[in-house]
């Protein structure tokens, strides 16, 4: 009650004042966070001269704060009026424009307060930003690159080329840059808001939904829902525990349905380093049911590494039950794989990927794949390139085994990526044409249409809607290829931080 009182006391008290003892009292109550009291006090201060730039600045920021962005801006172009050429005050605007969602304005005038003060990283930080927000996926990365290199353990600059990446699909690289953001933020005093918030997605518990669902003109299909929850076990150390079930559905010429169902639980951990390398292990069950009942563990090992800001290579052992089809699920059949990953990136406008992988089928089989891709930027939201793929089997016996099994088989196709991006709205469409052989067969034309829709919010939370339709044999499990052939799956996912 007493401090009540004296709080009421100085508030009067300063605000009866002049505006030069005012606007100190205003300043202290904005530094102590008590905003309610800084606002009133700066209100004052304009009562009695109306363009009072600090008053302006400070108010002009308070309301920005409160969401209140058309007045914000309204006293930033009133401000500047009265000081035109301040880099802060330029830098300030420039931001509450791109929460606006004036990006173009704000991108330009990011630029002006750069060719004023060129080594200002706010600027540098909000221009990429803003660029990024528009839409402008290739300048937004080539701007990131540029500011990283003058500062290599900002982390603003790695969150930013990490979500400018993965919004470009390059997620194996954007992943390196986030875990190397992650681990240099703790001991980085000037971390801004952006990053405090993308700091709590990825260090605070996050929960999972998905839903798939798929089939092909044979009516073989499946549907899958799966369940995680990541949370942190240590700043280095985050646990992951997935539940998955599965119900497939085979067509067979009779008329009949062969059906499966698999479920299971995994856990996992990833250890992250300051290098921006990182472990990840895993172990856990699956429950196989159809005319007869298994179980069979699952496990998996991996790692990831960096290479000088522009490589990332991704390597993983999995052990796991073949169970996508419900022929496969009931036969039993285990997996024992090695994949290797790498994405490299050396400017904005390139990117290469490149994947190789062996695996081993507990009936003895063996299975190579190799495949890569090259794509370039040659619009602001386009990229283009070409993709190759090629797979191999130690007994070629397609047609006879439970499964796609040819002695080779070949892809090669020319390939397009849109990518749109809007506030927290956005959607990435990819398509490709060329052609498919299998040894011995008559080479086929090969199509195929990828599409994601998303919405983001809170930088951790998304619920998105994706699609695939194809007639590539790369996506066929079971024997059977024709020039007829088609593929489709449709997914939902949903993610929630607290």
């Amino acid at each position: 009650m007493v401090r009540s009182a004296v709080a009421t006391f100085s508030v009067l008290l300063a605000m009866a004042g002049p505006a030069a003892a005012q606007l100190p009292a205003a300043e202290g109550a904005f530094d102590r966070g008590d905003y309610r009291l800084a606002r009133q006090l700066y209100d004052s201060v304009l009562r009695t001269d109306s363009l009072n730039p600090r008053a302006l600045y400070r108010l002009a920021v308070l309301d920005s704060w409160d969401g209140k962005l058309d007045l914000a801006l309204a006293r930033f172009v009133k401000l500047r009026r009265v000081q035109a050429a301040d880099p802060a005050i330029m830098a300030e605007h420039a931001k509450v424009l791109s929460w606006a969602r004036f990006f173009r304005w704000s991108a330009a005038l990011y630029d002006s307060v750069l060719v004023l003060a060129p080594d200002r990283l706010d600027a540098q930080v909000g221009r990429a930003r803003a660029v990024a927000w528009d839409g402008d996926l290739v300048r937004a990365e080539r701007l990131w690159r540029e500011a990283l290199k003058a500062h290599p353990d900002d982390p603003d600059i790695l969150i930013g080329l990490a979500q400018t990446l993965s919004w470009e699909g390059q997620t194996f690289l954007a992943d390196a840059f986030a875990t190397r953001a992650r681990e240099v933020a703790p001991n980085d005093p000037t971390a801004r808001e952006l990053f405090a918030r993308l700091r709590a997605a990825n260090r605070g518990p996050v929960f999972s939904l998905s839903s798939a669902g798929a089939g092909d003109k044979y009516d073989n299909g499946f549907v899958q829902f799966t369940g995680a929850f990541t949370a942190s076990l240590r700043p280095d150390l985050r646990g992951t525990l997935q539940a998955a079930w599965r119900y497939n559905e085979d067509g067979v010429p009779s008329g009949s349905a062969r059906i499966a169902r698999s479920g299971g639980l995994e856990g996992s951990i990833v250890k992250s380093f300051r290098t921006g390398a990182s472990l990840r292990g895993g172990v856990g069950v699956r429950r196989l049911s159809g005319d007869t009942a298994r179980t069979r563990l699952t496990a998996m090992l991996g790692g990831a590494v960096g290479v000088a800001q522009t490589t990332s290579i991704n390597v993983a052992y999995r052990h796991y039950p073949f169970d996508e089809t419900a022929a496969l699920a009931q036969s039993g059949l285990v997996w024992d794989e090695v994949q290797a990953n790498a994405e490299i990136s050396p400017q904005a406008t390139f990117g290469l990927s490149a994947l190789a992988n062996a695996a081993w089928l507990s009936d003895g089989n063996r299975r190579l794949i190799g495949s890569g891709g090259v794509m370039v930027g040659v619009a602001k939201r386009l990229r283009a390139g070409v993709y190759a793929r090629i797979m191999g089997w130690s007994r070629d016996d397609l047609g006879q085994n439970l499964y796609f099994s040819p002695g080779l088989f070949t892809l090669g196709e020319a390939r397009a990526s849109y990518v749109w991006w809007r506030g927290g709205w956005w959607m990435r469409a990819t398509a490709g044409l060329g052609a498919q052989h299998i040894k011995s067969r008559a080479t086929q034309g090969e199509w195929h249409g990828d599409l994601t829709v998303a919405y983001n919010w809170r930088y951790v939370d998304e619920v998105a809607l994706v699609g695939t339709f194809t007639n590539s044999a790369e996506s066929r499990t079971a024997t059977a290829t024709t020039p007829t052939y088609r593929y489709w799956s449709v997914g939902l996912r949903y993610q929630r931080g607290f």
